[in-house]
């Protein structure tokens, strides 16, 4: 091995590319142009405490700023040269003016004696002595106190330059001493360009999912994401691509979420399960997985109330996807969804068999109904819904007007005698479909309660006549004739389950000419007793009205006040009335 092998040495990312200058700093632009100008105005301040997440630049900073205070060829913008003797001296970390001291095992009393009793000399080549101190938290309280007199009256040459990730643990007594800088979590497009940069320099390809992916995993330092660039290098050599990334990191793709929401559409519990499996076959962490599930929800809102992909943080292909995705959604449902995730993650916590907590959420998810707006219903039954209507199908056949009793009978009033004849000429059954119409009636109710919610409030709000083995129905709104006709298979299904015999639907709306006139004086005129009409054998969904309806009958008509739309439209579909004031 030559000897020019043997001395060149491996530098991590972190230290090789760590800035050396103000202008380098990634970030922090707001302390670079404050700790320049302070150098530049000649006011600078004895003590400085720099606090924030790891890997942010705190030391560097503070190395940069003994530089350049030190330096003996400064730049006209306060920048070090980088090239003089003390500037060499800093950087190689044989200063004997620029001390670091690492607060962690150097935090009792004594240390800082020694450190008070050396700050008392001059420095030898630089116009200050620094002393910088990490993770300053860590001095005990003693120590803290040692200290004070030292910092509120330090000889002129003296500088102290403090660093912390936990700045609540520093008393207030050395708080208000400093002056503070609070340095910025990086943001995601700050380390993937800082990435790319070094990319460049290091001569290799890389994609900007991959960045992408470094720079999320890295949670805001960029030390770490410069961390984790060296080992995804390890593992891809200088080729990087996005599908290498995640295994070398064992990341979850985002392609993965896109098919549980896929899933969600279809309502797929089959996928679900296969989902789950996949998520703990593979090893990932499954609180990683509902994490990255929580913001795959977080980002398709986000669509939804911006109308944009602005705040999502993902390479160009997965922000159309999300443009995509948000339209198959209502902000209601991607809430619930939410808040599936959520209790879970909180469950998950002290669950014993976390893949089955996993499997319930996804499955609930994937049998989740659909969510109707409250306003979108109000405005389907007053017909005036932006949605378009779906076409009325009318018989080749048309069917008698006549035959549509409602399900609840009406009370009778004054019979009309000359229309009866008609009515028995056109609908005279043989015996045969008297007893077919009987069997039908004696288990309707029944029938009702064991359809789909949608079928049986459809059916209690529209009127309907059994005949043989044809059901007439006539739907009084648009919205429950639309109810009614969307689930029409549903109903004939439900029907010939039922009853064992084929059965068939005949459907009419109320606003399809009829008159409204001329179905009321008809529903009139039906005279029902014990459910059969006096109609020869005409079978209704009814009952007599009793004693104690025929003596409210009876009772003098009280004028009412005109009603609203709003509220005949209630009171025409969900039965409501109006309670008498107090």
């Amino acid at each position: 091995m030559s000897a020019n092998a043997r001395n060149e040495q491996y530098v991590v990312t972190a230290r090789k590319w760590r800035p050396m200058t103000f202008a380098e700093v990634v970030g922090q632009d707001h302390i670079a142009t404050t700790l320049r100008n302070a150098m530049l105005s000649g006011r600078v301040h004895h003590a400085y405490l720099f606090t924030g997440p790891r890997g942010v630049g705190k030391t560097t900073s503070a190395r940069i700023v003994a530089k350049a205070l030190n330096c003996l060829n400064p730049g006209p913008d306060a920048e070090p040269c980088n090239a003089c003797a003390s500037c060499n001296d800093i950087m190689d970390g044989r200063s004997i003016d620029v001390i670091e001291i690492d607060g962690a095992s150097n935090n009792s009393v004594d240390d800082v004696r020694k450190l008070r009793e050396n700050s008392r000399y001059p420095p030898v080549h630089g116009k200050y002595k620094l002393y910088i101190i990490d993770e300053v938290h860590m001095l005990s309280t003693s120590a803290f106190n040692a200290l004070l007199k030292t910092l509120e009256e330090p000889p002129p040459h003296l500088m102290f330059i403090f660093a912390t990730t936990e700045v609540h643990k520093v008393p207030a007594t050395i708080l208000s001493r400093c002056q503070r800088f609070d340095f910025r979590r990086m943001e995601i497009e700050t380390i993937v360009g800082q990435l790319r940069k070094i990319a460049i320099g290091e001569g290799i390809s890389i994609d900007d999912e991959s960045l992408i992916a470094i720079a999320r995993k890295a949670d805001g330092s960029m030390r770490d994401s410069q961390s984790i660039f060296d080992q995804v290098r390890a593992f891809c050599g200088n080729t990087i691509i996005a599908a290498d990334v995640h295994d070398a990191l064992h990341l979850i793709d985002t392609e993965f979420f896109f098919r549980i929401s896929l899933a969600i559409r279809e309502k797929n519990v089959a996928e679900m399960f296969a989902i789950a499996h996949d998520v703990i076959v593979k090893g990932y962490d499954i609180q990683e997985c509902l994490n990255g599930l929580l913001e795959h929800f977080r980002n398709i809102l986000s669509v939804q109330a911006t109308g944009s992909t602005s705040l999502i943080e993902s390479s160009a292909n997965f922000l159309l996807k999300y443009e995509k995705e948000a339209v198959y959604f209502s902000q209601a449902e991607i809430l619930r969804l939410m808040h599936i995730v959520t209790n879970t993650e909180q469950g998950l916590r002290f669950a014993a068999q976390p893949g089955v907590r996993l499997e319930l959420a996804l499955t609930q998810m994937a049998s989740l109904d659909s969510i109707v707006e409250i306003s979108e219903v109000i405005q389907s039954l007053r017909g005036e819904s932006g949605f378009e209507p779906k076409p009325i199908i009318t018989p080749e056949k048309k069917t008698p007007e006549l035959i549509n009793p409602p399900i609840v009978a009406q009370k009778p009033q004054e019979i009309i005698k000359e229309e009866i004849p008609q009515i028995v000429e056109e609908v005279i059954k043989t015996p045969e479909t008297q007893q077919l119409t009987s069997d039908i009636l004696n288990r309707w109710e029944e029938f009702i309660e064991s359809t789909s919610a949608i079928v049986r409030f459809a059916l209690h709000t529209a009127e309907a006549r059994i005949e043989g083995n044809v059901l007439y129905i006539h739907a009084g709104q648009n919205f429950t004739f639309e109810q009614l006709q969307s689930n029409i298979d549903t109903l004939k299904k439900s029907l010939n389950a039922f009853y064992g015999i084929d059965i068939s639907v005949q459907l009419r709306s109320g606003k399809d000419g009829s008159g409204e006139q001329e179905k009321k004086s008809y529903f009139d005129s039906i005279e029902t007793v014990q459910g059969n009409s006096k109609s020869g054998g005409l079978d209704f969904i009814s009952s007599a009205p009793s004693h104690m309806e025929q003596m409210e009958l009876n009772k003098p008509k009280v004028q009412q006040r005109e009603l609203s739309e709003v509220e005949q439209t209630l009171i025409s579909t969900f039965g409501a009335r109006e309670l008498p004031k107090r």
